[in-house]
């Protein structure tokens, strides 16, 4: 019988920035956009899987991982949550895998696993590793399975649990049927958050998201894959899923959980951040091309460096979770923005006007010499006396 965790009341405040710490596969789509331009969440990679990449030898990946990984544990407990991608854990030392381990059990820190890869370079290591004893996963239950894959499919809530996760319930995200999904075997004494139904005859339904208690803190494990080219957070909600990732560190660290009006509020900025993000790059596209071509800018950076000034003020409401009063200055952040991109396209255009102009009159007037020179040779050349074949002596 898999245990229910009680209720865990809120004693802590919720940091300003959550550091997460990604170690392993750092090419999937949802994790390079975790906390993409938004102030609240800082993101350090460490390469630790490159089964995809033919020119990086493991001896890169030894030498990037020294170089990412925190160089001691004070420095690996400055991040709040520490997630594992299918990790490649027989290129970090003992000593390394040992703090990682010493970070799960520590009060106020989430570790989270998603180690189900097919490869035997992810799973044996894994199982090796003293990092497994401190999740909820059954490694080598996963290992020696039949089934390791569940295809795709809607996920359910399992009732009567803290609402970590049944907060965004009524959003539709976990009844969206395109979840890339693996069977996340539970350990006994494991609290199972979300199953995947809808699975083969011989399993119809598995678990999904599972954790337990460790030490000061909780660490957990899933099926679901939310980097996957084939997974819904990828292209639907990845905001939601990022959002339930901080709902786990705040359940686990025992700070305030999200409220489903306060994580709506936060989506609603967290777009607003993402559409800025769009605009500013193509405003600098754009100043760049008009300056190389001479046009002059200065108007339009003025409205861009406006704008920049309000995503700034939006940034303090934002970290102080003011989120309405951020989301109103991300608007006006959004429309002056707007208006720079206009004022820097009508520089373009007046930039292009002189271009096509000066090429128009140089063109013109080449033609028009290259007229005049021919009509005075062909038309008026009777004006000219012909001269003889001049001899240097007569014959």
């Amino acid at each position: 019988m898999l245990a229910v965790l009680p209720v865990v009341f809120p004693a802590l405040e919720r940091p300003l920035v959550l550091d997460f710490l990604i170690v392993g596969e750092i090419g999937d789509i949802w994790y390079n956009e975790l906390g993409h331009a938004e102030p609240g969440v800082d993101v350090t990679l460490v390469p630790l899987r490159a089964f995809m990449h033919a020119t990086v030898t493991d001896d890169d990946l030894y030498r990037l991982s020294r170089l990412y990984f925190p160089r001691d544990m004070e420095s690996l407990l400055s991040h709040h949550i520490l997630i594992f991608n299918s990790p490649r854990l027989n290129l970090l030392t003992l000593n390394q895998q040992y703090m990682l381990v010493d970070f799960a059990g520590t009060e106020g820190r989430t570790s989270l696993a998603f180690p189900l890869s097919y490869f035997d370079e992810v799973q044996m290591p894994w199982i090796r590793s003293p990092v497994s004893e401190a999740f909820p996963l059954d490694m080598e239950k996963f290992h020696s399975a039949d089934v390791v894959s569940f295809g795709t499919g809607p996920l359910r809530l399992a009732p009567g649990l803290p609402p970590v996760f049944s907060v965004f319930e009524s959003t539709g995200i976990f009844d969206v049927p395109e979840y890339a999904r693996r069977v996340c075997y539970a350990k006994s004494g494991a609290t199972i958050w979300l199953y995947m139904i809808r699975g083969p005859p011989a399993l119809p339904e598995a678990p999904a998201f599972i954790s337990w208690p460790y030490e000061s803190s909780h660490t957990w494990a899933t099926g679901i894959h939310p980097g996957s080219f084939v997974s819904a957070p990828a292209y639907l909600d990845a905001i939601l899923w990022e959002l339930m990732y901080r709902n786990i560190h705040y359940f686990s660290s025992g700070s305030e959980m999200f409220s489903f009006e306060e994580a709506m509020e936060i989506r609603s900025v967290k777009m607003q951040y993402s559409y800025f993000r769009d605009t500013s790059s193509m405003f600098q596209s754009i100043v760049d091309f008009v300056s190389l071509v001479g046009g002059n800018t200065f108007q339009a950076e003025s409205i861009m460096l406006e704008a920049n000034q309000a995503k700034s003020e939006a940034d303090l409401d934002y970290l102080e979770q003011r989120y309405g009063e951020a989301d109103e200055k991300m608007e006006r952040a959004l429309q002056l923005g707007r208006d720079a991109m206009d004022e820097a396209q009508r520089a373009k255009d007046r930039a292009l006007v002189w271009i096509y102009v000066s090429e128009w009159l140089i063109t013109t007037s080449v033609g028009l010499l290259c007229g005049v020179i021919l009509w005075s040779l062909m038309v008026r050349r009777k004006l000219y006396r012909e001269v003889t074949t001049t001899q240097l002596r007569p014959k």
